[in-house]
């Protein structure tokens, strides 16, 4: 499997009209008929799909359009499209589960849900249809080992199938390039010269207007958990492993805090961020230009149309690098990025074909599905140019293709990894648009890079599943909103009113009470017994998407 361009061989219509008619015929396609199948040999299937609203009418509905119709043409199956709807999926299979209806095939992005699934014996393990029926699945997961750790239970045997994502960067740390001349500074390699530059950025007048009006840094973004960029400088990430055992740790909380409350008195940040919840003033200050160390991240689209091309505007000649968090005392870090593999899908334990419901993931995990789910049919949605997919109307894809992404939830989506999408829908005979994916592709260099170890033991979605007991501890305390937080937030803005020891001995008795010392007995019972199904550093950088 790789990344040559894998041409759609396809009986869609030419036109929707015709394709819809095909919907409802359902009819065999003369290869299969001339194979000698008919309708009574066809293999029945079913799967959940989210409903989200999203398809226009004169296309069809979840159950029946003219992709529904294409994919029951090239499985030559009897398919079914159980509709859930997207944001209360939850109940919805609870209903068909209970009246003994739910699909073969069940498609749900909560992972604690399939779990609740798996513990009340509701699915069935995989690993026989996957050596028995599968092809192409079978092939993803001796490519990539992560599909089979993150997809093996507690008994050892295999109950989710996934998706293989790639490396996506979800947070960076960019820095007014323009700025670091004009006053004759370096690149901060450290924690502690990352300071004296947001200071001689908050103070030496760097726009050159004659006024005290920048900031060095920001501490809020809009973007939930990316104001977290200088927690992970310190490793301020909750947990981490230490002479063999998963610990909470304060030390580094304590040393995060520290920082920020230096910043804040020293008056190189906004005074109000605590007050920027979505962080909205942060992202204005950044693109009027009054802002030098920028943390950001999320959607490279997204940022380049809220903020990038908004600076360039407002400041022309505004140049930006992309640097590694620096080094603290505890190290120096890589930030999470989005998960490269991300399990999506389990079988219902009446699904009475097996080999069916293969087939049928062998299909929606094939480069051909994929292909098309993003792009369409070729010469009817999309055209090749110079090696690259090129839109023949945007208006038709709207219609017709760009709510396909549920179709994507198995298989290699690494062959269009969102990264390398994304950065192919820029116009680089535009300078703006060349200077921003230069600066994006460096992002990805830094970002992605085995070098430095991630901040956190893993990535979040990776994390060991909690009990309902533990997971109740454990929102209680570590939310977003949660009280240690805010006890530390205090400590940040009260000057020399509330210290930051102060915060960490009252956070610390507020664990103990929260019986936050239980959570942390089981992390570390789960690892002593666990620690091989732990998605590791290893397991993370070393996968080969090409």
């Amino acid at each position: 499997m790789n990344k040559k361009s894998i041409y759609i061989v396809s009986v869609i219509s030419l036109t929707l009209t015709t394709a819809l008619a095909g919907c409802s015929d359902s009819k065999p396609s003369e290869g299969a008929a001339a194979g000698g199948d008919t309708s009574k040999a066809k293999k029945n299937v079913s799967l959940s799909m989210y409903d989200r609203g999203n398809i226009p009418p004169d296309v069809g509905t979840i159950e029946k359009n003219l992709w529904t119709a294409w994919i029951q043409e090239k499985t030559n199956m009897n398919i079914t499209f159980s509709p859930v709807p997207r944001g209360e999926s939850v109940q919805k299979f609870n209903t068909l589960f209970a009246s003994g209806s739910a699909p073969n095939l069940i498609q749900e992005y909560d992972g604690v849900f399939r779990n609740q699934l798996y513990n009340q014996k509701q699915i069935m393990p995989i690993d026989d249809m996957i050596n028995k029926y599968s092809t192409v699945y079978k092939e993803q997961l001796t490519k990539f080992p992560l599909l089979k750790k993150l997809g093996m239970k507690e008994d050892g045997k295999l109950y989710e199938f996934g998706r293989v994502l790639g490396y996506v960067p979800y947070h960076y740390l960019l820095v007014r390039e323009d700025w670091l001349k004009k006053l004759n500074l370096k690149v901060p390699e450290t924690t502690e010269e990352l300071y004296l530059l947001a200071k001689a950025f908050a103070d030496q007048d760097p726009d050159g207007n004659g006024k005290k009006d920048t900031f060095g840094l920001n501490l809020s973004t809009t973007n939930p958990g990316n104001d977290l960029w200088v927690d992970h400088m310190f490793q301020n990430t909750t947990w981490i492993l230490q002479d063999g055992n998963w610990t909470k740790d304060w030390d580094r909380l304590k040393a995060a805090s520290a920082f920020k409350k230096k910043l804040f008195d020293d008056g190189v940040i906004d005074k109000d961020f605590l007050t920027d919840k979505n962080g909205k003033k942060a992202q204005q200050d950044f693109v009027q230009g009054k802002t030098g160390i920028y943390g950001s991240g999320g959607g490279i689209r997204g940022f380049y149309s809220s903020a990038y091309e908004t600076l360039k505007k407002n400041v022309p000649d505004a140049k930006l690098i992309a640097i590694a968090l620096p080094k603290s005392a505890f190290g120096q870090f890589t930030p999470p990025f989005n998960p490269p593999v991300q399990m999506t899908s389990v079988v219902n334990a009446n699904a009475k074909d097996p080999e069916a419901v293969m087939k049928l993931v062998d299909f929606l995990s094939s480069p051909e599905m994929i292909k098309a789910s993003y792009f369409g049919q070729e010469g009817v949605h999309y055209k090749v140019e110079n090696g690259k997919e090129t839109i023949i109307s945007a208006d038709k894809n709207k219609n017709e293709v760009d709510w396909l992404s549920d179709l994507r939830m198995v298989g290699g989506q690494y062959l269009y990894n969102e990264f390398d999408t994304q950065i192919k829908s820029f116009d680089t005979s535009k300078p703006v648009e060349k200077e921003f994916v230069d600066l994006m592709n460096d992002v990805y260099k830094i970002y992605i890079n085995k070098e430095r170890p991630l901040s956190n033991i893993t990535l979040g979605s990776y994390m060991p599943q909690l009990p309902s007991d533990m997971d109740f501890i454990n929102k209680t305390l570590n939310d977003a909103t949660n009280p240690i937080k805010d006890l530390f937030n205090k400590a940040i803005v009260s000057g020399s009113g509330y210290s930051v020891d102060q915060a960490d001995q009252e956070a610390k008795s507020l664990w103990k009470k929260s019986d936050g010392d239980k959570l942390e007995k089981w992390y570390q019972d789960w690892y002593g017994k666990n620690k091989d199904q732990l998605v590791t550093q290893k397991d993370l950088f070393d996968m080969n998407f090409k």
